[in-house]
C-alpha cells in the first residue's frame, strides 16, 4: 500500500536517475564539452638544445649532424591561421663553431679556430598537417627565413703555456724538444696574427645575415606542449666566420666561398597563454534552479535519495528496490545484522534478529512503563514517514495548496496531486522540492 502511493513519483524518479547515470551523473544534463570555434592564439615559448657543424675552408671537428659543442635555442612562435598550419618563428640561437687544418707537408698550412655565435632569426614556417586525418600526433614542418649573427670574432689555439706549437712533418706536435699536443684554448685573435695579414683595404667583417631553412617533426604531447626535433641549414653571407679567405696573404689560402653551418635541435614548445581548444558549455537544465538532491545517493546504494526509504544504509549492504537492506525472514531485522536468518514466521525476535524465549518475553512485560490515555492515542497515517499533518484531526488545505483545489471539494485528489509534480517536473511551477515532498505528506494525512 505505502509503495503504491509513492508509484508516480517512484517511476518518474527512477527514470530520470537511470538517464543521468547513463549519461555520466547529472552534471550531464547541465554541462558539455564543446569546442571553441574562434580561439584566441597567443605566442608560444620553445627552448631547446643541439649541436652545431661548421662547412667552410676547414674541416668540422665533428663527424656527424649528431655530434658536436652544446648550443642552445630559444624560440617564440605565433599561429596565422586557426588551423595551425602557418607559423610566424622568432629564434635565437647561442652556439660555436669549431675546425681545423692539419697538414704534414707545410707546417704553415695548419691552422684551427673557434667561433661563438649568436643568431637572431625570423622565419615563416608551413606544418603539414593537412596531410592526417583525425589527430595529429606527429607533424613534419619546412620553414624559411633570415636571421642576423652578431658580433663573431674567429680566434685560433697557437700556444700552450705561453709557447707557439711547432707542426712536424713527422705528424708531431712539439715546444722545444718536448712532444705536446693541442690544449685547445682558443686564446689569440686570428685577425691580430701577422701569418694572416690581410692587405690594407679589406674590411673585415664581424657581423652578418644569412639566410635558413629549417625542416624536422613535431611530436605532440598534449594539447600545450609538443616536443620538436629538426635540423636548420644557415648559409651566411660572409667568409670570416673561421677567420680564413681568400684574401689571405700568407697560411691557408680560402676560396671565394661564404661560410656556412647548420643546427640540429630539440627543443620542447609550450603554449602558455591560448584559448583551450574546448570549453564547458551550460545547457538549459542549467538556466533553471535546479536541485542536485533530487539525484544524488548518499549511501551509495543506487538508489537515490528522494525514494530511497532506508537513506544510512551501510556501504556494501545489498537493498531492494526502495533501499532498504534485504530481510529474508521478513522480521524486522536486516539480513547483514541478522544472527538467526531463517526464523520462523511471527516468531518474536531480538535487535539482532535472534528468535526471544517465553522466558525473555515475560521479562520485558514486566518492565516500568509510563501509561498513556486513549484519547492522547492518534492514528498515524501510512506514508513516507511522520509529517507535521500526522496529529491534525481536522484537516485543512494549507494556504499555498489551495489553488490545487479545482474541483473545491476542499480535498485533494490523487489527480490534483499528480498534475502538481507533473507540473514541477515540467519547470511549469513556483513549488520547490521541500514544497512537494510537503504536499505529499499533507495528502496522505487527508
Amino acid at each position: 500500500m505505502r509503495l503504491k502511493k509513492f508509484l508516480p513519483l517512484i517511476i518518474i524518479f527512477a527514470f530520470a536517475s537511470q538517464f543521468a547515470f547513463s549519461q555520466g551523473g547529472y552534471e550531464d544534463l547541465l554541462y558539455r564539452e564543446v569546442e571553441v570555434v574562434n580561439p584566441v592564439y597567443m605566442p608560444v615559448i620553445g627552448i631547446g638544445t643541439g649541436v652545431i657543424n661548421y662547412y667552410g675552408e676547414l674541416k668540422n671537428d665533428y663527424a656527424n649532424l649528431l655530434q658536436g659543442q652544446p648550443s642552445f635555442r630559444l624560440n617564440v612562435y605565433q599561429f596565422l591561421d586557426n588551423r595551425h598550419y602557418w607559423k610566424a618563428n622568432l629564434n635565437l640561437v647561442y652556439g660555436t663553431l669549431s675546425g681545423y687544418q692539419r697538414s704534414y707537408s707545410d707546417p704553415a698550412l695548419n691552422a684551427n679556430f673557434e667561433t661563438e655565435l649568436l643568431t637572431v632569426g625570423l622565419n615563416v614556417e608551413y606544418s603539414f598537417g593537412n596531410i592526417y586525418k583525425g589527430e595529429k600526433k606527429i607533424v613534419p614542418f619546412i620553414s624559411l627565413g633570415a636571421e642576423y649573427i652578431a658580433n663573431f670574432t674567429a680566434k685560433t689555439d697557437l700556444m700552450r703555456d705561453g709557447e707557439f706549437y711547432e707542426y712536424h712533418s713527422d705528424g708531431t706536435i712539439r715546444i722545444g724538444d718536448r712532444i705536446v699536443t693541442r690544449d685547445n684554448k682558443y686564446e689569440t685573435n686570428i685577425n691580430s696574427l701577422n701569418p694572416y695579414q690581410y692587405p690594407d683595404d679589406y674590411n673585415n667583417q664581424t657581423s652578418s645575415y644569412a639566410a635558413v631553412v629549417d625542416a624536422g617533426f613535431d611530436f605532440k604531447v598534449s594539447n600545450r606542449v609538443a616536443l620538436r626535433i629538426a635540423s636548420s641549414f644557415h648559409y651566411t653571407f660572409t667568409d670570416d666566420l673561421d677567420g680564413i679567405h681568400k684574401e689571405n696573404t700568407v697560411g691557408v689560402q680560402g676560396d671565394d666561398q661564404n661560410d656556412m653551418f647548420s643546427f640540429t635541435y630539440v627543443s620542447m614548445n609550450i603554449d602558455l597563454f591560448s584559448s583551450p581548444k574546448t570549453i564547458r558549455q551550460d545547457l538549459l537544465f542549467a538556466e533553471v534552479e535546479f536541485d542536485a538532491v533530487m539525484f544524488s545517493d548518499s549511501d551509495r546504494d543506487r538508489i537515490t535519495d528522494f525514494a530511497d526509504e532506508c537513506p544510512d544504509t551501510p556501504r556494501g549492504v545489498v537493498v531492494d528496490s526502495v533501499g532498504c537492506p534485504l530481510d529474508g525472514d521478513n522480521d524486522g531485522v536486516p539480513d547483514y545484522i541478522d544472527k538467526e536468518q531463517f526464523t520462523p514466521k511471527g516468531v518474536i525476535v531480538d535487535e539482532f534478529g535472534a528468535q526471544m524465549s517465553a522466558n525473555k518475553i515475560r521479562e520485558g512485560l514486566f518492565q516500568d512503563l509510563a501509561a498513556v490515555d486513549r484519547e492522547e492515542v492518534y492514528m498515524v497515517p501510512v506514508g513516507m514517514g511522520w509529517s507535521k499533518y500526522s496529529e491534525m484531526t481536522t484537516v485543512e488545505i494549507p494556504e499555498k495548496y489551495k489553488k490545487l483545489d479545482k474541483d473545491k471539494d476542499n480535498y485533494i485528489s490523487f489527480d490534483e496531486l499528480l498534475d502538481a509534480i507533473n507540473g514541477f517536473f515540467d519547470f511549469d511551477s513556483e513549488f520547490t522540492t521541500d514544497d512537494i515532498y510537503d504536499l505529499n505528506s499533507f495528502f496522505f494525512a487527508q
